[in-house]
């Protein structure tokens, strides 16, 4: 009769033992569980960086490089002296317009067309200490009230500037342009290039 009475009791505390184990091995499990979803909590890992910056363009456009004038077009902001006037390209080096003289020029390269011209002398005077490249000097003349760009007789009495001019020297070039004998205002430019300022004579010619 004792050995019947005790076997119930042995049963009983292996079954509670058995389940005390299961509920620890939930409970560990439950706490590895969470440890790991805090560990890869995807607010954490979708955090911008503060290093990030929105990309809207704006670095870009601030760092654009302006734009410049297009060819063949006056040029903007230059002021402007008579026709009869002196302009300064830069420090020591000024400019003037010796001679403008009314011809009928005649056209003898593809492009060029002949008829009322004028041909104008572009002196400038060299005053630095170093000699001035004219390499690169370029006249450009428009005429009307709308600046209409004057087409270029090269072939006809056109005399370029030297390619420099020595320190207190004075160079000329002599180019030709088509101009309606009844346009006005006449619109002359000088570039000498290598960092210097447009210079521009501007008024109504005698002709």
């Amino acid at each position: 009769m004792l050995s019947q009475v005790r076997r119930p009791r042995t049963y009983v505390t292996a079954a509670a033992v058995a389940v005390a184990l299961v509920s620890l091995a939930v409970v560990l499990a439950l706490r590895l569980s969470g440890s790991d979803t805090a560990g890869s909590d995807p607010t954490v890992a979708a955090a911008p960086s503060s290093s990030e910056s929105p990309s809207d363009g704006s670095s870009e456009s601030s760092s654009a490089p302006s734009e410049e004038p297009e060819p063949g077009k006056p040029a903007v902001g230059t002021r402007a002296v008579g026709l009869k006037g002196e302009a300064t390209s830069a420090p020591g080096v000024t400019a003037r317009l010796a001679r403008i003289e009314s011809v009928q020029a005649t056209a003898s390269l593809p492009g060029e067309v002949g008829g009322p011209a004028l041909a104008i002398t572009v002196k400038v005077k060299n005053e630095t200490e170093k000699d001035l490249s004219l390499a690169l000097g370029v006249v450009n003349a428009y005429f009307g009230p709308e600046r209409t760009p004057a087409v270029s007789v090269a072939s006809d009495g056109e005399v370029p500037f030297p390619s420099s001019v020595a320190p207190g020297a004075a160079a000329k070039g002599v180019y030709v342009f088509q101009i309606p004998e009844d346009a006005r205002p006449v619109r002359v430019e000088l570039d000498l290039g290598d960092g210097a300022d447009v210079v521009v004579f501007k008024g109504r010619p005698q002709r």
